[in-house]
């Protein structure tokens, strides 16, 4: 990773997600350090030259992140995985997609929007990864038994 600030980045545009979407505010900090994970993943990947791999990465590691803290904090892990997903969705290339359309230069719209549709593939992949995996280790399971009971 070239830049570390990028965390930081990515652990604050979460928040103001989170508060977007009205998540409760022991959720938040739950949320942000997910896509902190995510993004140092997706950084580490990229820098090492494995493009849509660094997307799947990401998404798996937000993935199974998010099924633990819903586990322990008794939540469903789609609020953490909405939240923290965002700061690695390829909205860039959505943008540069429709931005050679216009220009009409179709080779480039049609280069640039396969790149995008690739990484969002990846990302869906990497979740569903994530989840399945999470239902063969049965971490709902495994945080009944690590909680006490009266929580």
């Amino acid at each position: 990773m070239n830049n570390p600030i990028e965390l930081v980045w990515a652990a604050a545009a979460t928040v103001g997600f989170a508060l977007l979407f009205d998540l409760r505010p022991r959720d938040i900090p739950l949320a942000a350090v997910g896509a902190t994970l995510g993004w140092g993943v997706y950084a580490v990947a990229r820098d090492a030259g494995t493009g849509t791999a660094a997307y799947f990465a990401a998404a798996t590691a937000i993935g199974l992140w998010a099924e633990i803290s819903g586990a322990l904090a008794k939540r469903p892990a789609s609020i953490y995985i909405v939240c923290a997903i965002l700061p690695i969705v390829p909205g860039g290339g959505m943008y540069r997609t429709m931005l050679e359309s216009v220009r009409g230069n179709l080779m480039g719209s049609l280069s640039v929007g396969f790149e995008t549709l690739m990484a969002a593939g990846a990302i869906a992949a990497g979740l569903a990864v994530s989840s399945a995996i999470s239902r063969l280790l049965s971490l709902k399971d495994l945080a009944r038994r690590i909680l006490p009971k009266d929580r």
